[in-house]
């Protein structure tokens, strides 16, 4: 009677944990959906990933504020395409990393308005989104197809 009740009791148990890691956020790594948006059919300016310190530099984010994060910009300055994922470690820095987000397109909105109002415009268009806990911008000439994959993907 006490296996029963025992065996009874952990498939109770093995069900709540389960369905509690269900529902908020994608089951994609920040990585996965960065190629699902580059291969999505929208056509982006050559990209670079932007990696280890310069996370910090290029998007103002504290390593503390996420627990994953992709993301490659044009290799040349003078184009604004830039696509970018990151997952919040908690709620509270949902709002932080947008907030970095947006500095960030301010910052190249900036720099892009006088010189290359092709690329000002695309950055106009762009839309920093969330899904669950993750935070992401995508900026591009045709950036809703992309934007159309990674909203199937999560």
């Amino acid at each position: 009677m006490k296996k029963i009740f025992g065996l009874i009791s952990a498939a109770a148990l093995c069900g709540m944990l389960l369905c509690s890691c269900g529902g908020k956020g994608s089951a994609e790594s920040a990585q996965d959906l960065l190629k699902t948006a580059k291969e999505s059919g929208a056509a982006f300016e050559e990209l670079v990933s932007v990696e280890g310190s310069d996370i910090k530099f290029t998007y103002e984010l504290e390593e503390s504020w996420y627990e994953d994060f992709a993301a490659e910009a044009a290799g040349n300055m003078a184009f604004a395409d830039e696509i970018v994922f990151v997952k919040a470690s908690s709620d509270e820095n949902i709002s932080k990393i947008q907030s970095a987000l947006e500095t960030r397109v301010k910052s190249r909105k900036d720099t892009l308005q006088s010189y290359a109002p092709a690329e000002y415009d695309k950055l106009c268009k762009s839309e920093i989104k969330t899904n669950g806990d993750y935070i992401y911008l995508i900026v591009g000439a045709d950036a809703k197809t992309a934007q159309k994959a990674v909203e199937k993907a999560f």
